[in-house]
């Protein structure tokens, strides 16, 4: 089996995995809430229409009386699936009131790469915990990591994710677009109107359009600030003996979409008396009733018709609403985009015009060396743009569950850089990515010449070596694939083979294991060069896997490489040129030394001979004369 075939049987395999299916379901039973929310809520029974569960209070002061339907407690992944950096939902438990009003929100579970760890998770537990006390009316800002959080009755600010611009959009979006949902569909809420008109916590279940949801006995445990009742205990016989029919009951609700008519000598705030229902096209007891303010879409949507409302409903609007959210990151980072895009410029005029970039070894050394600088501290450091195995499990994470890549719009270096990758990948291969625009890769090589400039030289391996260890890329690489599907909490675990997250995303201030694979892997291309890029790396390998197509052998060659001369073979830091000359892309990293050899008439045999040919003088003797 050669190298093509095998590379190709990657790439197939990384279509195939896009296509597998894949699903989130919720994470917790009932009898897992009722340990939450233990001597605070009592759980009633899931909704046949909406995965979500009523909390249920019991006076202390008349233990016998109905429980009064307080709150809704769901999982974002049950009700909206929002992606995150990962291509994964993260999961947020959410409580809300019959107000709109959320109650609480807090981290279930993620997969989001950058904050797996610990502290990483802190991180996002705190950011979700901002949502308290907001409600789906709130207008939504996250500003930066560093800024102070402040709110009002309509809008709020709160602080943002370092490194995390994906995750806190996924986060928001996912709270806010299953609140909405929940608020339409089980509240009867207008989300567009104001809280004037709402029901109050003295409104008993009876008052409320969902007096069908049944309590179980069980209590439930809630957070310290959901609490709204001591001890529901004593009662816990009475409730389980309530047998309401949800027919037979008929309850008076504001219809906040409605204006209630104003008759001679009534006040204006008097409402209509209107039939429970549950939601749109919902049956109850063989009865089809529909919500009379809002007709709800399938998608949990609200039509866009209403006057001067429309920017208030763009959480049950996600696609348009997302798009509108990247439009404006990405034109609040237009400095930063102009930056890199004239970088890109820059590179793909130098390697269109190679021959003119690499004339000279020395000015290609001050050129590549500065270009270096740039990916590790702009690209890298700065605009956080290291492309990541990440990105592709994250887009085959997406793929197989249904969704599509618009996830990845909320982080511009990434789409720009991918799409400049996925380009160059057709024209001069991998190289281009791996040689010049990876911020570690570039860490790696600003290293070794640091190295080399102290006296330390790569030690160059013998062939067949360097030939077997450059398969353990695709090792590690068909290992990552195959983990996605087979073991996943493996796989959250393994991509951290790469060390970018840990030099690049955290500047090396994380745990100490990681921070030592980073150090190590930067320490074996002191050693070997660029041994990472060479022989580990996932995303390499993910590259060098779909090399096949790029249909151009750019890089000039003479009928003398290979037999005779052998002078790019040797000084090939890459191993990348066979004894015959040719070159294989799949492991060149374009640094064009060999075409700076291919112009030098001293280091190039061919040139070299050329040279002395020329410069040789026959001498020729004449009477008298010498010439």
């Amino acid at each position: 089996m050669n190298h093509p075939i095998v590379r190709l049987l990657l790439a197939v395999g990384l279509l195939w995995l896009g296509v597998l299916p894949q699903s989130y379901a919720g994470m917790l039973a009932k009898d897992d809430l009722e340990k939450l929310f233990e001597d605070q809520y009592v759980v009633g029974e899931i909704q046949p229409d909406l995965p979500i569960y009523p909390l249920f209070v019991i006076n202390p002061a008349a233990p016998e009386s109905k429980p009064e339907l307080k709150a809704y407690v769901f999982e974002t992944n049950e009700v909206v699936s929002v992606r995150g950096y990962s291509g994964k939902p993260v999961n947020i438990l959410v409580v809300i009131d019959l107000s709109g009003r959320l109650l609480s929100a807090k981290l279930i579970d993620h997969k989001e790469p950058i904050f797996l760890d610990s502290y990483g998770t802190s991180k996002l537990t705190e950011f979700a915990a901002q949502y308290k006390g907001l409600t789906v009316r709130h207008s939504i800002e996250i500003n930066k990591a560093t800024d102070t959080p402040s709110r009002n009755e309509s809008a709020a600010y709160l602080r943002g994710i370092h490194r995390g611009t994906i995750t806190a959009k996924a986060i928001n979006r996912t709270i806010m677009s299953a609140a909405a949902k929940v608020a339409l569909a089980k509240l009867k809420i207008n989300i567009t109107d104001s809280f004037d008109e709402k029901p109050t916590e003295n409104q008993s279940t009876a008052q409320h359009p969902n007096a069908d949801a049944k309590p179980v006995a069980t209590p439930l445990s809630a957070p310290a600030e959901t609490k709204l009742a001591d001890n529901p205990k004593p009662a816990m016989a009475a409730v389980a003996e309530e047998k309401t029919s949800v027919a037979e009951t008929t309850v008076k609700q504001v219809s906040p979409s409605v204006v209630p008519e104003k008759k001679s000598g009534e006040s204006a705030e008097k409402t209509t008396e209107t039939p429970a229902d549950s939601r749109a096209t919902e049956k109850l007891e063989g009865t089809d009733r529909s919500i009379e303010n809002q007709p709800i879409h399938e998608a949990g949507t609200v039509p866009h018709d209403v006057p001067g409302k429309a920017e208030q409903i763009n959480y049950l609007s996600e696609d348009q609403d997302a798009r509108r959210e990247w439009m404006n990151l990405w034109q609040s980072r237009g400095l930063d985009i102009a930056i890199l895009l004239s970088g890109l410029l820059i590179l793909s005029l130098g390697l269109i015009a190679q021959k003119r970039f690499s004339a000279s070894s020395k000015r290609l050394r001050i050129l590549r060396t500065a270009y270096l600088l740039f990916t590790l501290g702009f690209i890298g450091w700065y605009a956080q743009g290291q492309l990541t195995i990440v990105n592709i499990t994250a887009a085959l994470e997406s793929l197989t569950t249904g969704g599509d890549l618009s996830f990845l719009m909320n982080d511009p270096m990434t789409v720009i850089l991918w799409l400049f990758v996925g380009l160059t990948l057709l024209v001069w291969g991998r190289g281009t990515f791996c040689g010049w625009l990876c911020p570690f890769g570039a860490l790696q090589e600003l290293i070794s010449l640091v190295a080399n400039a102290i006296g330390i030289r790569q030690r160059r391996l013998r062939a067949a070596l360097d030939a077997k260890l450059k398969w353990v890329k695709y090792l590690v690489l068909a290992t990552l694939l195959a983990s996605l599907y087979v073991a996943p909490r493996f796989a959250e675990k393994a991509v951290e083979i790469e060390p970018f997250k840990t030099a690049i995303s955290f500047y090396f201030q994380r745990d100490w294991p990681y921070v030592l694979w980073a150090v190590a892997c930067l320490f074996l291309g002191v050693v070997v060069y660029r041994g990472y890029c060479r022989y580990i790396c996932p995303l390499g390998a993910a590259l060098a896997s779909v090399n096949f197509l790029q249909r151009w052998s750019w890089i000039p060659r003479r009928e003398a490489c290979g037999t005779p001369c052998q002078s790019c073979r040797h000084r090939c830091e890459y191993q990348a040129i066979a004894p015959t000359g040719k070159i294989n892309y799949s492991e060149c990293f374009q640094c064009l030394d060999c075409v700076s050899i291919y112009q030098d008439d001293q280091r190039c045999l061919p040139l070299i001979q050329e040279r002395k040919a020329s410069s040789r003088v026959i001498p020729v003797h004449v009477t008298g004369f010498t010439v």
